[in-house]
């Protein structure tokens, strides 16, 4: 129990720290506002004198984008692939030491860095100038620079054509008792902040469990949001480490009575490479998954600060492609951007079909989440 919970607390941990005064609180400067003429050549010459970039990405991509980088701008890249937990625990250590050695990071924990990285100093907000006419608004404070659905999915070749669920409530239902596969909420944040945002929507998860069964809803729990994470997390769902271990297990050719499960679209891919059989839950009731950002910000402090900005820049930009089109399941919020064809759809296509997390709800729910998985999913 201890390890399954370790990490979850370490960011909890993060965040109560706050009533210590830190070095970030003590100097934490004022978001800097958007120069008037922003010149991105002079961007490039100021960038080049600094001579290198250090980034933190919770992706291993972040090696092919800073090789790109570094051909196209003759900036070298450090980039290193490092969880959340580890990113904030490293930022905090080093912002408060004055020794700062990473310049940009990108970032999954939404109500960490919105309930203490964010307003406490440690990191910066910047967003390019020339392309805030690009990026919708909701997605420039904190700047989130990649989508990806995380999503219901299921083996075809198991099931055919038709998805075996319609409806989310399908899923508290003993035909699925043993058979639901998700990675562990008590080390997945968003997953957290996915539950959160299910019991903060009542009204809806009321609406499609009358849709589905044309009853009434018994409620037990504080609202339709907490009964059906109740039943769901009693239907002995069954945690596993990473988006990929559950994509191989529910995708596995040859299984007549295949699991369904709860990963990110860029999955499907594997179709291809391991000979999987996944398909989308298309048309599940009231929502297919939810919609899954990546944060790009600064680091106070950052050595390299104006390389860090044209990294950030580029990845809005053209650099968004080995993430966003050289394979399937991830989306740039550049509305100009191009896509992979096999996505189905644009992220304006897929963005109706997902619940998007609230980052200060998933912050206030977050502990009371973790203990009613605890208390209901975890088996004894």
């Amino acid at each position: 129990m201890k390890k399954l919970v370790l990490c979850v607390v370490a960011a909890f941990a993060l965040m109560a720290g706050g009533a210590k005064e830190s070095a970030a609180q003590k100097e934490a400067p004022k978001q800097p506002a958007a120069p008037a003429g922003f010149d991105l050549e002079q961007l490039v010459r100021e960038a080049r004198k600094e001579g290198q970039l250090v980034a933190y990405f919770t992706s291993s991509r972040i090696k092919d984008v800073g090789d790109n980088f570094e051909k196209k701008y003759g900036i070298k890249v450090k980039g290193t692939k490092m969880a959340d937990p580890e990113q904030a625990e490293r930022v905090i250590r080093e912002v408060d030491s004055r020794n700062v050695q990473v310049d940009v990071i990108g970032f999954e924990d939404g109500p960490l860095l919105e309930g203490k990285l964010l307003p406490e100093g440690y990191l910066v907000n910047w967003m390019p100038p020339d392309l805030a006419d690009q990026i919708p608004k909701d997605d420039q404070n904190p700047l989130v620079f990649l989508w990806q659905p995380r999503i219901f999915g299921y083996n075809f070749e198991a099931f055919g054509d038709k998805p075996p669920m319609t409806n989310v409530w399908e899923m508290t239902e003993a035909r699925w008792k043993g058979k639901i596969l998700v990675r562990d909420p008590a080390q997945t944040p968003a997953n957290l902040a996915f539950f959160a945002t299910i019991a903060s929507n009542p009204a809806l998860m009321e609406k499609a469990y009358a849709d589905h069964t044309k009853r009434k809803l018994e409620v037990k729990e504080a609202n339709a949001g907490w009964e059906f994470l109740k039943r769901f997390f009693q239907n002995d769902v069954v945690t596993i480490p990473s988006d990929g271990d559950i994509g191989d297990a529910v995708g596995a050719a040859g299984q007549k009575d295949a699991p369904v499960g709860f990963y990110t679209l860029t999955k499907q891919r594997d179709n291809k490479t391991k000979d999987l059989k996944l398909a989308t839950m298309k048309g599940m009731q009231p929502f297919m998954g939810y919609a899954l950002p990546t944060y790009a910000l600064m680091i106070k402090g950052a050595p390299h600060p104006n390389a860090a900005k044209l990294f950030i820049r580029y990845i809005l930009s053209d650099g968004h492609q080995p993430w966003t089109v050289r394979d399937m399941g991830a989306f740039s919020p550049n509305v100009k951007a191009a896509t992979n064809p096999e996505n189905e759809g644009s992220w304006a296509d897929w963005s109706g079909r997902l619940l998007k997390l609230d980052n200060k709800v998933a912050l206030k729910l977050r502990q009371e989440i973790l203990d009613f998985w605890l208390q209901h999913g975890v088996k004894k």
